[in-house]
């Protein structure tokens, strides 16, 4: 019997091991170096009062009636020529790999004592900007996380001001322009205060150093830059780039034939990360994987639709489909009831 190995549990791995449960050749193995994965979308909610338990999905429970078997350990390295993983438990064999292990937040900073960020610290995000001793708060990032957290703290309270600071020249720089004229325009009818091409040099814990030795007060400052791969593929044996794994069109892993890659650790013309991207990718692999066990022609990774939804608060989000742009409570109600039902949704799957 064929193992196959999926390396990492967030959104990539999890749909990954639901593909890959329903192949009868193939054994499958799940790795995580944690034993719960956060809904990074459902942040926003929780920042709103929702409880942080509504966002997590408890990963053991999850595989344990399942054909799946879920493995929790860190991961050293990969020797892809011996087809094995190394991990601080011990060496684990495979036939076929699926790495999945994600990005992690990207800094500009050295010093980040002085810095929250909303993947890992909504709960604390949340409980200071309800201090009485919290009145500046500033937002480093204007991709869509910093847009949606700057979008949700102005809307849970009206006693703080919240600066949004991005070193790109508009918000949302990823996106149509238009997208970006309406959050920006959101944001500051929320009276969020918006600033473009701003570089941050340093974060103390109570301003905020721009370029050019000018200074921001900030009570609170909340780091939503982009991402970068997780650094542990440099102790993988593959071609990396600067944006990671470096994979073909059918998201295999250049010089490989059995070791595929999906989410924010893969590297591919017209790349775009979040979740939509990672699930998308995710099926793509699981797919080849099941067709090289079986000797079929492996498909082509297609891009050509992705919607993408940004949250401006409770009643409003924006949605961009090919190009196209929508702002209002649409987009809105279609993302409430994916926040309520995606996790519903992974619980019931297993």
């Amino acid at each position: 019997m064929e193992r196959t190995v999926v390396l990492g549990c967030g959104d990539a791995g999890l749909i990954a091991a639901a593909s890959l449960e329903r192949a009868e050749e193939t054994d499958v193995v799940v790795v995580s170096e944690r034993d719960r994965h956060v809904f990074s979308f459902l942040l926003y909610h929780v920042l709103e009062g929702r409880p942080f338990a509504d966002a997590c999905l408890d990963l053991r429970r999850v595989f344990r009636d399942t054909d799946v078997t879920f493995l929790q350990g860190l991961v050293d390295a990969v020797d892809v020529s011996e087809r094995r993983i190394e991990l601080r438990s011990g060496s684990l064999g495979f036939d076929t790999l699926l790495i999945a292990v994600g990005g992690v937040t990207k800094y500009t900073i050295d010093d980040r004592r002085h810095v929250s960020d909303i993947r890992t610290d909504a709960r604390e995000i949340r409980d200071e900007v309800r201090s009485p001793d919290v009145h500046d708060v500033v937002i480093v990032g204007g991709g869509p996380v910093g847009v949606e957290t700057a979008a949700t703290l102005a809307t849970i309270t009206e006693s703080v001001d919240t600066t949004l600071v991005t070193s790109s020249h508009r918000l949302l720089p990823d996106f149509p322009p238009r997208a970006s004229r309406l959050a920006e325009r959101e944001l500051r009818r929320r009276d969020v205060d918006t600033r473009s091409d701003t570089r941050v040099d340093e974060v103390t814990d109570t301003r905020v150093v721009l370029a050019g030795g000018r200074a921001k007060r900030s009570d609170l400052t909340v780091w939503a830059g982009g991402v970068r791969p997780n650094p542990v593929i440099h102790r993988f044996d593959l071609p990396l780039t600067d944006r990671g794994v470096h994979v073909d069109s059918h998201l295999r892993c250049e010089g490989t034939d059995d070791v595929y890659a999906a989410g924010d650790v893969v590297d591919y013309p017209g790349k775009v990360k979040d979740g939509y991207s990672a699930g998308l990718e995710a099926k793509t692999a699981a797919k080849n994987i099941v067709r090289d066990i079986r000797g079929r022609r492996r498909i082509e990774h297609d891009v050509r639709w992705h919607p993408r939804i940004v949250y401006l608060g409770r009643d409003t989000a924006l949605a961009v489909i090919n190009g196209v742009v929508h702002k209002g409570r649409g987009p809105a109600l279609v993302r409430a009831v994916a926040a309520k039902s995606y996790p519903f949704y992974w619980r019931a799957l297993y």
